[in-house]
């Protein structure tokens, strides 16, 4: 009996070394793999720092991005330079901004980071307009301005023969802001029949005028918008052009079957409005000295130039 539990104990200790033994070297072989898949190179040393695959995307000193890397990110941007195609769209990214990704909110004034317009442009409107992004609201497209109270205050320092006239010549265009025409955009002209309805009246031939169809279509080919009542037009003006808004003069014209009446209202009228012609301009003096002594004009006799009485 002692001898059977003898052996039969040693077998068990034999058993226990040979599952120890094969554990250990289990363990081994897990070490090693861990050892490698954790950043040993080749000759089984450590990377160290800056080597490992987070260091590759994340270096220590920031690269210089390039615009392409920029435009990745940002391609609103990108779309907006592309087409409002100005200077700046043919500078890199990198030139205006000098510091990128530093914002953090809370801690940062957003004011301080962006790039400074003076940098490249001294104030070119002069000392009195110096907030560019109150006009210039896109730095990425800045001739693209919308209209605004601050881009209407400011107008007359790069119009001031605009102004001028505006102040000089009063209407109630004066009392607007130039926006109210000018609105939409910088640069744009409205159509004076946004706010204004056309001359109308019976024109010399059937129908009556409409825009677009008649010689008054084009408001500003007798008004000048900066000083609408000093109204101008070309020698070529048409009669009929006239006659819209002088309808009685017509119908004297028309009766009284005189040369007046072959002749342009341009020739009497010339250059602008209420321009009248004296009589002696093209007639000269027809009658004997003592004649016209007796009388103060030619109409005390002859009447009104548009219906003459012989």
């Amino acid at each position: 009996m002692i001898l059977k539990g003898t052996t039969r104990q040693r077998r068990t200790e034999f058993s226990v070394r040979i599952v120890c033994r094969w554990s250990a070297i289990i363990l081994c072989v897990l070490l090693l793999f861990a050892g490698n898949s954790s950043g040993t190179d080749r000759a089984g040393t450590s990377p160290g720092p800056g080597k490992g695959p987070a260091a590759h995307l994340y270096p220590d000193k920031e690269k210089k991005l390039t615009t392409i890397q920029c435009m990745q990110c940002h391609p609103n941007i990108a779309t907006l330079l592309r087409t409002a195609d100005t200077m700046h769209s043919r500078v890199e990214c990198r030139q205006c901004h000098l510091q990128i990704h530093v914002y953090k909110e809370g801690r940062t004034d957003y004011q301080d980071i962006l790039p400074k317009c003076t940098r490249c442009h001294e104030h070119p409107h002069g000392e009195e307009l110096v907030q560019c992004s109150s006009c210039h609201q896109e730095a990425h497209a800045p001739l693209s301005i919308p209209a605004s109270r601050a881009l209407s205050q400011g107008c007359y320092i790069c119009h001031p023969a605009l102004d001028k006239e505006m102040k000089t010549f009063s209407t109630r265009h004066t009392d607007l802001y130039c926006t109210a025409c000018h609105h939409t955009k910088h640069g744009y002209v409205p159509d004076c029949l946004e706010c204004h309805q056309p001359h109308t009246g019976t024109v010399p031939t059937s129908g009556k005028m409409m825009p677009g169809t008649g010689p008054l279509d084009q408001c500003l080919s007798c008004h000048p918008p900066h000083k609408a009542f000093k109204v101008a037009y070309a020698e070529t003006t048409p009669n009929a052009a006239c006659a819209y808004c002088h309808r009685k003069a017509k119908e004297m014209l028309q009766k009284s079957n005189t040369k007046h009446s072959k002749l342009q209202c341009t020739q009497c009228h010339p250059d602008k409005h209420k321009t009248i012609k004296r009589c002696n301009e093209c007639h000269g003096r027809p009658h004997p000295e003592a004649m016209l002594k007796k009388f103060n004009s030619c109409g005390g006799c002859h009447g009104v130039a548009h219906s003459v009485m012989r």
